[in-house]
Parts: structure tokens; C-alpha cells; sequence
């Protein structure tokens, strides 16, 4: 009687194993390599590693800006 128990915890832990696992591909994304540990974050903190992994600022469009900037900078100079 007490296997939908069972059931819903093992479908739980499952789907958060998945967005887990997306959160980490988003933070890779963003330029934040493997070792922040994004998953284990996302898969024990649920909702609020999500949260953490979306408030994450982007480092390759960080970079990028940079250079723009860094080039505009040294047309100027010349």
C-alpha cells in the first residue's frame, strides 16, 4: 500500500537529478567551468540552486564586452 510513497520520492529525485544536470549545462554556458560544483548545488538546494545558478552573472559575455571596449579604447589612442 505504501509503494506510491516510494514511487513519488524516486520520481522526485529523478527530476531533480535532470534540472540538476540543466543547471549545470547553463553554468557552463555562462562560462563557470565544473569545478563550482553547480550540480551537487542545484541537486541538494533544489529550487534555490536554481535560483543561484540563474543569478550567476555570464563571464563569456563579460568578456567579450571587454575586448569591444579594449578595442574601442585603442582606436581612439591612435
Amino acid at each position: 500500500m505504501e509503494w506510491w510513497i516510494f514511487l513519488s520520492i524516486t520520481v522526485f529525485i529523478i527530476i531533480d537529478a535532470i534540472g540538476a544536470y540543466l543547471m549545470r549545462n547553463a553554468a557552463v554556458l555562462k562560462g563557470y567551468g565544473d569545478d563550482y560544483h553547480i550540480f551537487a548545488y542545484c541537486f541538494w538546494l533544489g529550487l534555490f540552486g536554481y535560483l543561484y545558478v540563474i543569478s550567476l552573472p555570464d563571464l563569456v559575455s563579460q568578456s567579450q564586452n571587454q575586448q569591444i571596449i579594449d578595442i574601442l579604447k585603442g582606436d581612439k589612442n591612435e
